[in-house]
C-alpha cells in the first residue's frame, strides 16, 4: 500500500509535469529521460503488470486534468489579453496599502461569460471580502512579467490569469457575507501590529513571517539577511512550524491525560487556525494533511511514514490544484520535507547517537540533507542559497521555534498570556547573527547562470536514480559530490567568462534607467533617472550576477533621493565613490556625494571610459561606444540605447538604436573586433 500511494504521488506529480511543458521541446526531452529512468527503477524493484498500470492510469489522468484545466479555466481567460470588457465579481482577498490605497482579487464573469477571477488595484476603493465590485470597461492583461517580478508566474498557481487595467465606472457593493474571514484577518493583521509595538519594527516582522509567514512588510535587507543565513524557510508556515506547534500541543494534552480522540480534534481546530491565519498556502496545506495522515494513522492503528503522507499530501493537493507544480513555495516545501523526513533518516539510520559529538553530527547531517535536497530549488527561484545553512539550522531554529511558539500562544490566547519579550531577546539575536553572515561572500552561493542551474536540476535527478537503483550511501554520496564539484566548477567558468568582458546592463522599467558596466571585474553603476525602483533593478541584478563590490555609484536625476534608495539596495555590497551630476547645490545633505561639476564626469575603469553629462551617459571601449540616453539627440554612430517613451517614427530606427519600449532589464557585451551582443535578462 506505501509503494502504491508514493508511486501514484509521483505518476500524478510527473503527468502534471509532462502536461505543462508540452510545447517545451527541451523540458519535454529531460521529462521523457526522467520516465525512462523511472521504468529501468521500476523493473529493478519488481513492479508488476498491475503496478505500470496504476502508474500510468495516474499519469495520464493528471496530462488530462492539467489539460482540461487549461483549456476551460486558462486559454478561455488569457484570450481577452488586450482586450477590453467588463467585469464583475466577489472580493476574495482586499489588501491595504499606505494611505487608502487598495487592491483585490475578484472572482466572476468577465462580459458576464468567462468565469475567471482577476486581480484589480482598486485606488480608494473600499471594498472588503464578500463584496461585489463591477467594472463597467477595462482592458484586460496578463500580470506583469518583469525581470524584477515574474507576476504572471506567481499569480497563475492561484488560478489569477489576468488584471484588470484603466478601469472606468467602478463601483462596489458591500454584501460582507464572508464575515469569519473578514474577522481573521482583522485578528491577524491585529496580531502583527502588537508584535511590531511589542518588539519593535523589523524584530515584529520577524516574529509575524514565524507565525503567520507574512513578509509583505518586512524590510528587504532584514529577508534577505535571513535566508543568506539559511532559515528562510521560518517565513513560511509550513512543515516546521506545523510540527513544533503540534508537538507542543499533543504533549501539553498528553501531560493533562486527553483522550487521543478530544486531542486529535484539538489538533485539527489548531490547524486550521495556523493555516487560516496564514491565509491558506499551499505549504501550509501540505503540512496540515501531512500531519493528518501521520496522526491519522496512530489513531486508528495503521502504519504510516514520512514518505507516504509527503506522497499521499501531494497528491492530494494536486488533484484539487493542477497548477500547484508551478507553485516554488510547494516545491520548495515538498523537497525540504523529502529531505527532512526521507533522505536525511535513510543517511543517517547506521550513524552511531550515543555521545553529544555523535547526536550533534546526526542533526548536522540531517540539516545537510534537508539544504541539498531545497539548493537546486533555492537556487532557480531565488538566485541565490545559503551555503551555512546546516550549521546556522542547528544553531538558529531552535531559538526560532521558542520564538514562534511565544508568538503563536499570544495569538492564541488573544494576547492574554504575553510572553513577547523572550520573543524580543530571540528575535535580536537572530537578527544581529543573520546580518552579520549575510556580508560575507562565503555564506551564500550565486550560480549566475540558468544554464548551471538547470543542469544542477539534472544532476539532482541522476543523484535521485542513482540512490533508486543502487540503494547505496557511497554511490549516493560519490554522486551528490560529483553535483557539487559540476556546480562550483560552472560558476566559476560563466565568472570568469564574464570577467573576461566589457558588459553593461541597461535596468529598470518604463520611462526609468539604471546601468550597470561590469569592466572585466571593475563595476560601475550609473542611474539616470532617480526613479526610487531602479535601485532594486540593480540590487537584484549584481545579486544574480555574484557582484559584491561597486567601485563607482553615478546620480544624474533626483540624485539625493536616489542617494537614499541605493544605500538601502546596495546595503550587503561594497561601494566606493558615489557622484551626483551638475553643481554642488548650497544645503548639502548628503555629505558622501561628490558633485561632478558642469561639464560632467568622467570614470576610468580599466579598459573603459564611463562619462555621465547631462543625462546621458557613454561607455566606450577602444573604438567602440555605448550610448545610453532618454532623448534621442545623442545618436551617432555608436550603439544608442533610448530610454523612455520612443517617438512615432521609432519603427524606422536605424541598425544601431536600440528603444527599451519593449523593456529594459539586456545586457551588451562588448566583443574585441568592436561588435556588440545583446543579451536578454
Amino acid at each position: 500500500m506505501k509503494r502504491k500511494m508514493i508511486g501514484a504521488a509521483a505518476a500524478y506529480m510527473a503527468g502534471l509535469f509532462f502536461a505543462s511543458f508540452f510545447s517545451n521541446i527541451p523540458f519535454l526531452v529531460i521529462l521523457s529521460l526522467i520516465l525512462a529512468a523511472a521504468l529501468l527503477i521500476g523493473r529493478k524493484y519488481g513492479f508488476k503488470a498491475g503496478d505500470y498500470l496504476m502508474l500510468a492510469v495516474f499519469f495520464t489522468s493528471a496530462a488530462a486534468v492539467f489539460s482540461v484545466y487549461t483549456a476551460v479555466r486558462y486559454l478561455p481567460a488569457v484570450e481577452m489579453d488586450g482586450k477590453e470588457g467588463s467585469f464583475r465579481g466577489e472580493v476574495i482577498e482586499a489588501y491595504r496599502y499606505s494611505g487608502s490605497d487598495s487592491s483585490y482579487i475578484l472572482r466572476g464573469r468577465i462580459n458576464d461569460e468567462i468565469s475567471a477571477k482577476i486581480s484589480f488595484y482598486g485606488g480608494e476603493l473600499q471594498a472588503d471580502r464578500g463584496d461585489m465590485i463591477t467594472i463597467g470597461s477595462c482592458t484586460f492583461s496578463k500580470p506583469s512579467k518583469d525581470y524584477l517580478f515574474d507576476g504572471e508566474s506567481y499569480y497563475r498557481t492561484d488560478g489569477i490569469f489576468l488584471t484588470a487595467v484603466n478601469a472606468k465606472d467602478v463601483s462596489a457593493e458591500p454584501f460582507h457575507t464572508h464575515r469569519l474571514r473578514e474577522l481573521i484577518s482583522s485578528y491577524r493583521e491585529k496580531m502583527i501590529f502588537d508584535f511590531r509595538t511589542a518588539v519593535g519594527s523589523d524584530s515584529g516582522d520577524l516574529l509575524a513571517g514565524m507565525v503567520f509567514g507574512e513578509k509583505r512588510g518586512m524590510d528587504e535587507n532584514v529577508r534577505t539577511a535571513v535566508y543568506r543565513c539559511g532559515i528562510g524557510h521560518i517565513l513560511a508556515v509550513s512543515g516546521l512550524h506545523v510540527s513544533v506547534a503540534v508537538l507542543v500541543l499533543m504533549f501539553v494534552l498528553k501531560r493533562c491525560r486527553v483522550n487521543k480522540y478530544i486531542s486529535f480534534a484539538v489538533m485539527e481546530v489548531l490547524l486550521l487556525f495556523l493555516t487560516a491565519m496564514a491565509n491558506y498556502p499551499v505549504s501550509a496545506i501540505r503540512a496540515a494533511v501531512m500531519m493528518n495522515f501521520l496522526y491519522g494513522a496512530k489513531l486508528f492503528r495503521r502504519q504510516n511514514d514520512t514518505f507516504n503522507s509527503l506522497a499521499g499530501a501531494v497528491l492530494l493537493i494536486c488533484l484539487f490544484s493542477p497548477y500547484a507544480v508551478y507553485d516554488e513555495g510547494f516545491l520548495m516545501s515538498v523537497a525540504g520535507t523529502f529531505g527532512i523526513g526521507v533522505a536525511a533518516p535513510y543517511m543517517t539510520k547506521d550513524m552511531p547517537r550515543d555521545s553529544f559529538m555523535q547526536r550533534t553530527a546526526v542533526s548536522f547531517v540531517t540539516m545537510l540533507c534537508t539544504t541539498i535536497c531545497v539548493f537546486p530549488l533555492s537556487l532557480l527561484f531565488f538566485d541565490e542559497t545559503s551555503l551555512i545553512s546546516p550549521l546556522s539550522n542547528m544553531v538558529l531554529v531552535p531559538l526560532c521555534s521558542i520564538s514562534m511558539v511565544v508568538g503563536l500562544i499570544y495569538a492564541l490566547t488573544g494576547g492574554v498570556v504575553d510572553l513577547l519579550f523572550l520573543s524580543k531577546l530571540i528575535n535580536y539575536v537572530i537578527l544581529r547573527l543573520s546580518d552579520t553572515f549575510a556580508r560575507f561572500r562565503a555564506t551564500h552561493f550565486t550560480a549566475g547562470s540558468r544554464t548551471v542551474v538547470f543542469g544542477l536540476i539534472i544532476c539532482s535527478a541522476v543523484v535521485v536514480f542513482t540512490f533508486a537503483v543502487f540503494r547505496s550511501r557511497k554511490f549516493t554520496v560519490a554522486a551528490v559530490t560529483a553535483t557539487v564539484v559540476f556546480m562550483f566548477t560552472g560558476a566559476a567558468f560563466y565568472r570568469m567568462e564574464r570577467d573576461d568582458h566589457v558588459i553593461v546592463a541597461v535596468l529598470g522599467k518604463g520611462n526609468n534607467a539604471a546601468v550597470v558596466v561590469n569592466d572585466k571585474g571593475n563595476v560601475t553603476v550609473a542611474d539616470l533617472s532617480g526613479h526610487y525602483r531602479s535601485s532594486a533593478y540593480v540590487r537584484k541584478y549584481l545579486t544574480r550576477n555574484s557582484i559584491d563590490r561597486v567601485n563607482t555609484v553615478m546620480l544624474s536625476d533626483k540624485a539625493e533621493s536616489a542617494f537614499a534608495s541605493y544605500v538601502s539596495a546596495l546595503e550587503y555590497t561594497d561601494t566606493g565613490r558615489w557622484y551626483a551630476e551638475g553643481e554642488e547645490i548650497k544645503v548639502k545633505t548628503v555629505p558622501e556625494l561628490r558633485y561632478m561639476g558642469a561639464d560632467g564626469f568622467t570614470a576610468e575603469s580599466g579598459s573603459c571610459d564611463i562619462t555621465l553629462f547631462g543625462g546621458t551617459l557613454t561607455v566606450r571601449n577602444g573604438d567602440s561606444a555605448v550610448v545610453i540616453e532618454k532623448s534621442g539627440a545623442a545618436v551617432t554612430g555608436a550603439l544608442t540605447v533610448i530610454y523612455g517613451k520612443p517617438p512615432q517614427d521609432a519603427d524606422e530606427a536605424p541598425d544601431n538604436v536600440i528603444y527599451t519600449d519593449n523593456g529594459n532589464n539586456f545586457e551588451i557585451w562588448f566583443s574585441a573586433e568592436g561588435s556588440f551582443e545583446i543579451r536578454r535578462l
